[in-house]
């Protein structure tokens, strides 16, 4: 029997790359799968390469719509029979320094990146409760844990998106609700194409990673699975970082000398 045989999953931001593989990853482990995304063609796309089957379906939300928002679960619940697992992985962002940012775009930023988990969850949570078991996977990022320029509104929805995380678990894990997150380092995405596009700022990325390398989508998809899964029932309000361990320490300050090669005695 696969991990998740029979369980319900609802992801947003489904048609993009993470979503994609996260979608992959847990129809993979045999949950089915309600498909959220505001491009109802990238929806048919994905459905299209996943191949269809009653195992899927797609959900065409604005989620910076609340009503929308609050009344997806429901609909999920009602296409499904139940929902076992929320993955609220869609977001947005602006690469701009904060005295450019006017008060919409921040808005609009905390509308998807933190809002909208808010009223998923609130909703989803009555009905994981019910059924005396639910997981909630936030997609936070690195940025949530440690400021970066040019993200204000991005790093604020993040990292409260963290407290809304371990708050949810404080208040609802006695309801049989586990709520974790996933920091994400840099991912090869369409939304990080610009990294990939500078030398300066892929050789930023390499010097401040431990491991000298960025994450594809499937990196982030792989602990999903298992937050998602009964492996990780005893596990609630904590955030992983699956970053390369960049958030581990600064890396691009070397207070030490660097080792010499090491002399060959000679006997």
């Amino acid at each position: 029997m696969a991990e998740l045989d029979g369980k319900v999953a609802l992801v947003t931001g489904a048609a993009g790359a993470i979503g994609r593989e996260i979608v992959r990853a847990l129809r993979a482990s045999g949950a089915r799968v309600a498909l959220v995304d505001m491009d109802a063609a990238g929806l048919k796309r994905l459905t299209a390469d996943l191949g269809p089957g009653d195992d899927l379906a797609e959900f065409v939300v604005d989620l910076a719509d609340d009503a929308a928002a609050t009344a997806l679960p429901a609909r999920v619940r009602d296409h499904f029979g139940s929902l076992d697992a929320l993955v609220n992985n869609a977001g947005t962002r602006q690469v701009k320094p904060m005295v450019d940012i006017d008060p919409q775009e921040w808005r609009h930023t905390l509308d998807i990146d933190l809002t909208a988990p808010f009223l998923l969850s609130r909703a989803a949570i009555p009905i994981m409760a019910a059924q005396g078991r639910g997981k909630i996977v936030n997609i936070a990022s690195m940025a949530g844990l440690a400021a970066f320029r040019d993200r204000a509104a991005y790093s604020c929805a993040k990292s409260a998106l963290i407290m809304l995380t371990k708050v949810t678990a404080v208040e609802h894990g006695a309801d049989g609700i586990r709520a974790n997150a996933i920091a994400p380092g840099v991912v090869e995405t369409a939304m990080t194409k610009e990294f990939f596009e500078s030398e300066d700022l892929t050789a930023s990325i390499v010097a401040n990673s431990p491991m000298r390398t960025w994450a594809q989508p499937s990196d982030i998809a792989d602990p999903v699975v298992y937050l998602a899964g009964p492996r990780s029932d005893f596990i609630n309000g904590v955030v992983i970082p699956v970053d390369g361990g960049w958030t581990a320490g600064y890396v691009g300050a070397e207070l030490s000398p660097k080792p010499k090669a090491e002399k060959r005695l000679e006997e």
